[in-house]
């Protein structure tokens, strides 16, 4: 068993090493922590959700002192925020339930790969909505549905696609792993979903690096590689592996939200 850890461990440090720097930093996970440290800077963001909030905050824990905002976290396990000391609040729920907040209360959602989990993304986003003050945001970045991935998740036995996680991401236990249902998380219907929850879409990236599963065997790893080069190519935004979405709740143009903070 060792032996076999070894090469597989071997395989991905080779992958890593042959990985350009950039495919990292473009990366939706990189620009979801860009853009969420910018609209928590924004004057009138001072009341934070974090959806599926779990074990830990996805942002330096400092923000919230420097920003000067109260994080509200929301699950549907509560010993899982048990542990996140990020949180000012902490509210079990299902949000594709309910979102218990006051309307008009929330200035901006955050969602670090939770959308991909809630079976219900239009009632989600309804949700949200209704819980955002006039032009609140939300930030959210999840896996597509046509993700490689993502279609191994959905066609394969559970219990074989929890044992290859567990060989592809070493360390996953109780990270990743949670059922994922990929209601309509591919670009074309979140999209339409957007708009029927009364959202405005002010920014969308896609990203369709994710070969980081194919790193334990690097013959596959390259092949995976080949195919997220060949997509990035092609630009067909159904078939990206990740989304990222800002979205806003109509009502305050930028000059009017700008009003609203008492600079005296």
């Amino acid at each position: 068993m060792g032996v076999v850890q070894s090469f597989l461990a071997a395989n991905r440090r080779v992958a890593q090493a042959l990985t350009p720097r950039h495919v990292h930093e473009a990366n939706v996970f990189g620009v979801y922590r860009k853009l969420g440290a910018l609209m928590m800077a924004h004057p009138n963001v001072k009341v934070v959700v974090d959806c599926g909030a779990g074990r830990t905050w996805h942002f330096p824990l400092h923000y919230k002192r420097f920003f000067q905002i109260r994080l509200i976290g929301l699950d549907i396990d509560a010993e899982q925020m048990s542990e996140n000391d990020a949180l000012d609040v902490r509210i079990q729920c299902d949000v594709t339930d309910t979102i218990p907040l006051d309307a008009g209360t929330v200035d901006l959602f955050l969602v670090y790969s939770g959308i991909e989990h809630f079976k219900d993304n239009e009632q989600f986003l309804k949700n949200c909505f209704r819980a955002l003050r006039p032009g609140g945001y939300l930030l959210a970045q999840f896996p597509g549905r046509y993700a490689p991935f993502a279609l191994a998740n959905i066609l394969l036995p559970k219990r074989l696609s929890k044992a290859l996680l567990n060989v592809t991401v070493p360390d996953s236990v109780g990270v990743l792993g949670f059922e994922a249902h990929y209601d309509r998380t591919n670009f074309g219907a979140f999209s339409s979903l957007v708009k029927v929850s009364g959202f405005e879409i002010l920014y969308y990236s896609p990203g369709y690096y994710s070969s980081s599963y194919a790193e334990f065997f690097l013959p596959l790893w390259v092949c995976s590689y080949a195919y997220d080069t060949l997509r990035f190519m092609m630009g067909v935004k159904d078939i990206a592996s990740y989304n990222l979405f800002l979205l806003k709740k109509p009502g305050l143009g930028l000059e009017e939200e700008y009003k609203l903070y008492a600079w005296d």
